[in-house]
């Protein structure tokens, strides 16, 4: 093969005295310590990935929950109203004395707000 004092292996040899180990060793333990910040900072970030896909779930299910309440009571709400309107339409059937006509102006003002 090559005889041992062969260019590639005098070129090897100089490129490597070229290099301070000490420069080397410390580039080597910065990248060890930025691999384990960058590891806690994972870490971290994984829990509150949880943490808060957690409490999304639990907030979706109040929202939920919440937002069939609203519509339950706007229908019973729209309910009531009608059977109010019902009501007034059928007194002031039975009673058309009872409502002149100013009232009949102020409960239809009523009724638009």
């Amino acid at each position: 093969m090559d005889p041992p004092d062969s260019a590639s292996r005098v070129f090897c040899s100089r490129i490597l005295s070229m290099v301070n180990t000490d420069d080397v060793n410390a580039i080597i333990l910065a990248q060890k310590n930025m691999l384990d910040r960058f590891e806690k900072t994972n870490e971290m970030l994984l829990n509150f990935n949880n943490l808060s896909s957690a409490r999304l779930q639990q907030m979706s299910e109040r929202f939920l929950h919440h937002t069939r309440t609203l519509v339950e009571m706007k229908r019973d709400l729209d309910s009531i109203f009608r059977r109010i309107r019902t009501l007034k339409g059928k007194l002031a059937r039975q009673h058309p004395e009872a409502f002149s006509r100013k009232t009949m102006t102020a409960l239809a003002q009523v009724d638009v707000t």
